[in-house]
C-alpha cells in the first residue's frame, strides 16, 4: 500500500481539482510525519478522548527525578512513536544532551520511511523546552 498523508490531512487539504492519487511526494510524507510527531509528543497521556495511551507521560515526573528518569523517557518516546506513527519503522531514540539549551531535554529520533520509491533514512531532533513542550525539527 502506498504511503500517504494522514486521513485528517487529506480531509483538510484535498488534492486540487478533485484529483484522486495514491502517490504523495517524499517531502509531503516527511512533513506529515514531522507534524504527527509534533502532535503526539506534545499530548499528555490521558488527554485524548479516543485513546488514553496517546501521547507521552507528563513531563513533571521526568524532571523531578532527573537524571534517573531519562532512560524511561527515551523508552516512552520510542514506544509512543512506534504505536502512533506507523509510517516510521526501526525507530531509535537517543538522549543527546546539549549545553546550548540549559535544562532542556534533547533527543535524536531516527528511523526508516518505506515508500514505493524505496527506503528513506530520516532523523529528527527534538527537545523539551522549559515549559514542557516538545519541539520537533
Amino acid at each position: 500500500m502506498p504511503i500517504q498523508r494522514t486521513l485528517l490531512e487529506r480531509l483538510r487539504n484535498p488534492d486540487p481539482a478533485g484529483q484522486r492519487t495514491m502517490h504523495a511526494s517524499t517531502s509531503d510524507i516527511l512533513d506529515s510525519i514531522l507534524n504527527n510527531l509534533q502532535n503526539v509528543l506534545n499530548t499528555n497521556q490521558g488527554n485524548c478522548l479516543t485513546d488514553e495511551r496517546y501521547g507521552l507521560p507528563h513531563m513533571d515526573g521526568i524532571r523531578d527525578s532527573m537524571p534517573l528518569s531519562v532512560a524511561g523517557f527515551v523508552s516512552a518516546i520510542r514506544v509512543t512513536i512506534e504505536t502512533h506513527e506507523p509510517r516510521l519503522s526501526n525507530v531509535r531514540v537517543r538522549h543527546a544532551p546539549g549545553t546550548d539549551r540549559g535544562m532542556a531535554l534533547r533527543f535524536e529520533i531516527s528511523g526508516l520511511v518505506q515508500d514505493e520509491d524505496g527506503r528513506t533514512n530520516v532523523r529528527f531532533e527534538t527537545y523539551a523546552d522549559e515549559e514542557g513542550r516538545m519541539k520537533v525539527k
